[in-house]
């Protein structure tokens, strides 16, 4: 009798552990193993092709269930033959039952018990283990898969290409066990490691910045027009030298006369000086522009990147459905996204706020909205994209200096407006004293 159960363990164990092998090879990060491979790792160099190609991660989780369904129905089988007879015949004669009485409940009972041994350490440990330890176990049962791989070949065939022909007939596509995310389980997987302690709040944050770089818009980030730095290729070189002489930006856009919609390019301040130096009047400001790519104004960052990368230009102009310009991005516009307070300084003054001895805080009318919150409060419900933009839609005119407008936890005051936009406004936080 103690053989039996130990045989039927046995298969309980064998099923264990093919429960653990599917489970740790689908949770298995491929980041790790990969890294582990590139640390000579011979079984992560082996499993690595497996988890990177669809059809071979199919065939090895196949073999799993497989050998799964197998030992689950070899235990069936055997505890019956093996346990039926000896406990119906001690019912028999405990309970004074009738023969098929006892046989029936004899087999009912072996069922209860060895389901729940089978679903106990069969199935629910094994999966709890293998989830926890799921690259240490796929490595570890590398080598068993490959020999129960090759045993179990004509079967993995066999049910595997009937499984995808009932998926034809059915009209359902073939799927497979590849390793992909979209971007909202990218973005909860990162909450669920600062959740856990993996990463600290500040890199939670980069990183879901990161994420957001293919939803926003080169609208959303770009520099105004209002705000750019430019000069006329009309200008003669002292004229433009002149004009350098008082920017206070280290670029400059260069349109055509007076209609800044027919931009040529950049010019890097120093090069206008030192050009006029070297050649005076005989200089011209055509050959220092820097050609800049155009883009619409709906282009995702994403993309942006890497248009400004294969085009090796560090700025783009922004135009709108109708041709004209409305602003300019740059690399660093795209930089401040990932860290607060970094701007494209080359073309614009930089956006910073001063904390004031009285709790206000100072801040640039540019300010980008979403940044702002730390010092406005709660998020508010706008499709502005600015503190500006913010106060233009709730005062539903154009601002001027003195007016204030009223948040649920912030007031806003204007300080300065130029060419119909407020450039200087504070902001003082309701019945709070204002930290930064």
């Amino acid at each position: 009798m103690i053989s039996v159960w130990a045989i039927s363990i046995g298969f309980i164990f064998l099923n264990s552990i093919f429960v653990a092998a599917e489970f740790a090879t689908v949770a298995a990060r491929t980041t790790i193993i990969r890294k582990a491979a590139l640390s000579g790792n011979s079984l992560a160099s082996a499993l690595l092709p497996i988890l990177e190609t669809p059809r071979r991660l199919d065939e090895y989780i196949a073999t799993c269930q497989i050998a799964i369904t197998f030992s689950s129905l070899v235990l069936g089988a055997y505890t019956e033959t093996q346990f039926g007879p000896i406990w119906a015949a001690f019912l028999e004669e405990a309970f004074k039952l009738d023969h098929v009485l006892a046989e029936s409940v004899a087999a009912a009972a072996i069922l209860g018990v060895f389901t729940l041994l089978q679903i106990l350490i069969g199935e629910l440990l094994p999966k709890a283990v293998s989830l926890t330890h799921s690259e240490p176990i796929a490595l570890f049962m590398y080598w068993p898969l490959r020999v129960a791989s090759v045993v179990l070949r004509p079967f993995i065939w066999l049910f595997n290409g009937s499984g995808v022909a009932l998926l034809k007939l059915l009209g359902v596509p073939a799927s497979s066990h590849k390793h992909v995310h979209s971007l909202e389980e990218i973005a909860l997987l990162l909450a669920q490691s600062k959740d856990g302690g993996l990463l600290e709040p500040e890199e939670h944050e980069r990183l879901h910045q990161a994420l957001e770089l293919s939803e926003k818009t080169a609208k959303q980030i770009m520099i105004p027009r209002p705000n750019v730095g430019s000069i006329s290729s009309d200008l003669s070189m002292e004229e433009a030298y002149r004009s350098v002489l008082t920017s206070p930006y280290t670029r400059l856009v260069v349109h055509g006369g007076a209609d800044i919609d027919d931009v040529f390019g950049c010019v890097n301040v120093k090069q206008v000086i030192q050009a006029w130096f070297d050649k005076g009047e005989s200089g011209s400001l055509t050959e220092l522009i820097a050609p800049v790519p155009i883009i619409p104004e709906n282009l995702t960052l994403s993309r942006l990147i890497t248009l400004l990368k294969s085009k090796r230009s560090h700025v783009a102009f922004v135009m709108d459905e109708h041709g004209s310009m409305v602003g300019l991005v740059t690399v660093g516009d795209i930089l401040g996204e990932l860290i607060e307070d970094v701007s494209a300084a080359d073309f614009k003054k930089p956006d910073i706020f001063e904390a004031l001895e009285d709790g206000r805080i100072r801040l640039p009318g540019s300010y980008k909205l979403h940044r702002a919150t730390k010092f406005l409060g709660a998020n508010r419900d706008s499709e502005a994209e600015t503190i500006n933009g913010l106060i233009v839609e709730m005062l539903e005119r154009v601002p001027e200096r003195g007016d204030v407008v009223e948040l649920e936890t912030a007031f806003i005051t204007v300080e300065e407006v130029e060419h119909h936009a407020a450039t200087i406004v504070t902001v003082k936080r309701k019945g709070t004293a204002q930290n930064v």
